[in-house]
């Protein structure tokens, strides 16, 4: 994972396969191609996980809903890799049981509820860790106390899983280079290179660090671009149809005293869509929206509608709680890439994905689900060098990922830790968590540093993870630490601000920054935070 190197290695091989994109479907098809001894190489525009992979609502599920569409291979495949995911990454994939309340005049009546959970349980085999059950009446309030009582006719109560979204990509990507691929951040595509024969022979690449040019040279090339997967098709063909149909989700936090869920909730907006509530560490949040996007995938933000219409289905879900626009620490917007569809409806927009090959040999790659990004892995490499489908003396391709470990943090050690810096007991879950096995180095080294007794020990404790990400997660500017590496960004009361000054002088120590650029970072991330918040003033 270290940046200035993979840069040489990109300039100067030819690979097998080149993936543009580093959200979680081109680092997952980069794990698995590397995994099968293919030659791999990936870029990203931004950093990894900047788009989609680290604005989702945050879970490893099956998706309920899409029984309703009658979607159950998508469904039934979510819910097998969800499995999957929990042996694979025990330490970012999360049991959590969920309370589905339903209300008279709901369009999916307590039965329809029964069924669908059924097929949910059958689907995940003998791995459910909570099979569903049912609950009627006031019985409800046993397992959600805050819930609306007035038409609750009863609920389900299931489970799905929480992830770190971003944390997941990152990890997923360690895995792809412990295997051989070839990785970096912030190099951009500025144009595909053809032969006289139209066929695609390089990829001409831009460091948007340094300004520097290069061309990398690759057999084949699978465009794995969310979002911005037209705008790369285009630069293939100008002339090619668009593929994709955008919708925006976007997502609020409060502070978990606030809304004190004891499980994720199910809940309904005002118009019906199914939306959810979700505890995690000292916060809740709540979403998604799901409407139609038209603007630049870059400029996507969370507007006063949307946390209007979050916020409504709050008060209609959980009355007594009363919240409001003070009550928001946080929001993120991202974007779906979904295959374009006629559905009126952008609920009603498959989550599937489909795979659309051009003449000149780049392959796209259109929608997907975060929950399914192994299998989808899998089928791509299949199908983009068929040879390896079954090569021989490769490791299985649901190995655990690199911090995969099933040993919790003491309660005890959680409590010391929470003394000693000053961060809530669950935040200090959460960033051991994160580490996964690598959590119990970093704190035996920031204990024999002698940082945590130098004035701010919670300062001390951020470093530690600012050191982390520099020096093994290929984080090189500072929005990439405080608002993908961490959860500084979303999940603090200030957004990271207190430590922002001090974060970035010690980023600007470890990679070598001027005075102008350590004040251009620092000055990039509050920017960030003013845009987060831009709907307060609209």
């Amino acid at each position: 994972m270290q940046r200035d190197q993979m840069l040489r290695h990109l300039a100067n091989e030819t690979f097998d396969l080149l993936v543009i994109g580093g959200g979680i479907t081109g680092v997952g098809v980069a794990r698995e191609a590397a995994r099968r001894g293919i030659r791999t190489a990936l870029v990203e525009m931004q950093d990894f996980a900047w788009g989609t992979s680290s604005r989702s609502t945050k879970l490893i599920h099956g998706g309920l809903r899409y029984l309703r569409n009658f979607e159950f291979g998508l469904v039934r495949e979510s819910v097998v890799e969800r499995q999957r995911l929990l042996r694979m990454a025990p330490h970012l994939v999360h049991p959590l049981p969920f309370v589905f309340p339903v209300y008279t005049g709901d369009p999916d009546p307590l039965w329809m509820l029964k069924i669908g959970l059924m097929m949910y349980d059958w689907f995940s085999g003998k791995g459910t860790q909570i099979p569903h059950r049912m609950a009627r009446g006031k019985a409800v309030m046993q397992w959600e106390p805050l819930l609306k009582q007035e038409g609750l006719v009863g609920a389900g109560i299931y489970q799905d899983c929480a992830t770190d979204d971003a944390r997941l990509t990152i990890e997923v990507l360690q895995s792809a280079v412990q295997w051989g691929a070839v990785a970096a951040n912030y190099a951009v595509v500025t144009a595909l290179r053809h032969d006289r024969s139209g066929k695609l022979e390089a990829v001409e690449v831009e460091d948007t660090l340094t300004r520097q040019r290069f061309a990398i040279r690759a057999n084949r090339v699978l465009s794995a671009c969310g979002p911005w997967a037209d705008t790369v098709r285009r630069m293939d063909d100008p002339s090619a149809p668009s593929l994709l149909r955008l919708t925006k989700g976007v997502h609020i936090t409060v502070p978990r005293d606030r809304l004190p869920l004891t499980n994720a909730v199910t809940m309904r907006g005002t118009d019906g869509r199914i939306m959810f509530a979700i505890p995690s560490g000292a916060f809740t949040y709540l979403g998604t929206t799901d409407t139609d996007y038209a603007g630049r995938p870059e400029d996507v933000r969370a507007d006063r509608d949307d946390v209007e219409y979050i916020l409504a289905a709050a008060q209609k879900n959980f009355p007594g709680q009363k919240l409001d626009f003070a009550d928001v620490v946080s929001a993120w917007a991202g974007l779906r890439p979904l295959v374009r569809s006629q559905a009126a409806n952008p609920s009603a927009v498959s989550r599937g994905y489909e795979l659309f090959p051009s003449a000149s040999g780049l392959v796209t790659i259109a929608g997907g689900k975060l929950t399914a990004f192994r299998a989808m892995a899998s089928h791509i490499v299949d199908y983009l060098f068929p040879a390896t489908k079954r090569a021989q003396g490769t490791a299985p391709s649901d190995n655990p990922l690199p911090g995969a470990t099933t040993e919790p943090v003491a309660q005890e050690t959680v409590k010391a830790i929470s003394k000693a810096t000053g961060e809530p007991e669950a935040e200090v879950v959460r960033v051991a968590q994160r580490y996964g096995r690598r959590f119990g180095p970093m704190w035996t080294e920031l204990q024999t540093s002698g940082a945590l007794s130098d004035g701010d020990p919670l300062m001390a404790w951020r470093l530690m993870q600012l050191k982390q990400a520099v020096e093994h997660e290929m984080a090189v500017r500072l929005e990439d630490v405080v608002a993908r590496r961490t959860s500084l960004l979303l999940f603090t009361q200030d957004n990271g601000q207190r430590h922002l000054e001090a974060l970035g002088q010690a980023m600007g120590q470890m990679l070598g920054w001027d005075a102008t650029r350590t004040a251009a970072e620092v000055e990039r991330c509050r920017q960030r935070v003013q845009e987060m918040f831009a709907w307060k003033n609209a």
